[in-house]
C-alpha cells in the first residue's frame, strides 16, 4: 500500500530529524509514536501531498485525513460538515444523502443532523469528523492524534467506534499513547529525531514507564 524511501522529515535552518524508510502492506492499521517535534505531523503531510515526494508510492489517491482538532465549520450543520469535502467538489448533494445519513447513524448522531457544528460537545464534534473521513470512501486513512483533546472515556469511544469503522481501510494512527487503541492496531512504530523503529508489539506498552522508554528511544 505505502511505501516510503530515504524521506528526509528537517527543515532548513532546524536541527536535524529523522530519514525515514517505512513500508506499510494494505489493511494494516498501525500506531506512530514520538514524542512532540520529531517530525510525525510531517510525514502525515507528505503522504497528503500533491503529487507525491519522489521518495513516496503509494497504491492509492484516496486519502483521507483527521486532525487533532475536528475542523468543522461552526456554520454549518452537522450534515453539510459530513459531506463538505463533495461539496466543495460539486457533487450534487442528491448523490450522497443516504450515505451521509447512513454515517451518522453509525457514529451515533442520528437526530443531530440539522445541528450547527458550534453547538456540539467535543465527543460530538469527534464524531462528525469521523463521520466525514468516512464519507471520503478512502482506502487510506490518516489520523492525526485526533482524540488527544478528548477525556479519556470518550477516547475509549472514539477508539471503539474506528475498530468498527475502519476494517477495511489502512490506517496510520499518530498518538502519544497506543493505549487508547490497543485493540484494533496491529503495530507501533517509535519516531525519534533520528531514526523511526518498528514494528514493536502493542503490548509492550501497557504501563507508562514502558511507553516512556520508547518515546525515549530506548527500545
Amino acid at each position: 500500500m505505502l511505501t516510503i524511501q530515504q524521506l528526509d522529515l528537517s527543515y532548513p535552518n532546524y536541527p536535524p530529524l529523522a530519514t525515514i524508510d517505512w513500508s506499510i502492506e494494505r489493511g494494516q492499521h498501525v500506531a506512530l509514536l514520538g514524542r512532540s517535534g520529531v517530525g510525525k505531523s510531517t510525514l502525515l503531510k507528505a503522504l497528503l501531498e500533491t503529487p507525491l515526494p519522489p521518495q513516496i508510492r503509494c497504491e492509492t489517491s484516496r486519502i483521507a485525513y483527521m486532525a487533532q482538532s475536528a475542523v468543522l465549520l461552526p456554520w454549518l450543520s452537522v450534515r453539510d460538515n459530513v459531506r463538505l469535502g463533495a461539496s466543495l467538489r460539486g457533487e450534487p448533494e442528491d448523490d450522497s444523502r443516504a450515505l451521509t445519513e447512513s454515517l451518522l447513524d453509525r457514529v451515533g448522531l442520528t437526530g443531530l443532523a440539522d445541528r450547527p457544528a458550534n453547538q456540539l460537545s467535543g465527543g460530538q464534534k469527534s464524531r462528525v469528523a469521523l463521520a466525514r473521513c468516512l464519507f471520503e470512501r478512502a482506502e487510506l486513512v490518516l489520523l492525526d492524534e485526533p482524540f488527544a483533546a478528548l477525556d479519556r472515556s470518550t477516547r475509549i469511544e472514539m477508539a471503539e467506534l474506528c475498530q468498527e469503522l475502519l476494517t477495511e481501510q489502512t490506517v496510520i494512527l499518530v498518538t502519544h499513547d497506543p493505549r487508547d487503541a490497543s485493540d484494533w492496531l496491529d503495530a507501533a512504530w517509535v519516531l525519534s529525531g533520528s531514526q523511526l523503529s518498528g514494528p514493536l508489539d502493542l503490548t509492550r506498552f501497557q504501563d507508562d514507564r514502558a511507553l516512556i522508554h520508547a518515546l525515549d528511544g530506548a527500545l
